[in-house]
Parts: C-alpha cells; structure tokens; sequence
C-alpha cells in the first residue's frame, strides 16, 4: 500500500501528540477514532514516519523523561514510573530493555556519555 502525503502529515500529527501525552495510555483504537485515519494506514504512516509502532515509540518516550527525571530530581522510582505512564515493574523491565541499566544503576551512574549519543528513534 502506498502512503499519501496526507497519510503521512497525520502520522506526524499524531507524532506530535504523542510527545505531548505521552503519560496517558493510547491504543489504536482511540487514535483511529481521534485522527480519523484506518487502523492499517495509521501503522504504516506512523511507523514511516518514527521508525516505530505507537507501543514502541511511546515507551521509548517515556524511558527519555525518566532518564532526565532520574537524574535531575530525588523522585522514586515508583514515584518516576507513576510520572512517566509506567506502573513500576515494566517501568524496570522496559527502562532496562533500552538502556542496559535498570532505573536505579541508571541514577547512580550520572554520566550519559555512551548513552547521550545514540539515536533512540532507531533503536
């Protein structure tokens, strides 16, 4: 199937709104009812456009504000999951998943270098 430039303009659209709301949970269903695109055309656009499906670009997001929440304020973690959109075990299983590091290993060690460079859009 091919995308339209419409498609893709929507897909960015919900890109966008995703970065805004990533703490809330959103499942294709609302976003087809929201953006008034067909479920199928919403996952090749949006993949086209972040490289991810919504799932996946959503919880690398979250796992971005976490690492800044980490390292700039003295939140728990369960207290940073709740912020982010995670309840606490998946918030350890995905923030590891992503970084090598669980949340708390990610906190005590307070240098991104070999983490600040990489792209996490196309991981």
């Amino acid at each position: 199937m091919q995308l339209k430039n419409e498609d893709l303009a929507t897909a960015l659209e919900i890109k966008q709104f995703l970065e805004k709301n990533y703490c809330e949970h959103y499942d294709y269903d609302y976003l087809v009812s929201k953006f008034g695109m067909n479920k199928f055309k919403l996952k090749l656009a949006f993949k086209a456009v972040s490289f991810h499906n919504v799932h996946s670009y959503i919880t690398r997001l979250r796992v971005e504000r976490a690492k800044d929440l980490l390292e700039n304020t003295d939140g728990t973690i369960g207290f940073i999951a709740e912020k982010v959109g995670l309840d606490k075990s998946n918030f350890n299983i995905q923030f590891k998943k992503l970084t090598g590091k669980t949340p708390s290993e990610w906190r005590k060690n307070t240098s991104r270098t070999s983490y600040s460079n990489m792209s996490w859009q196309r991981m």
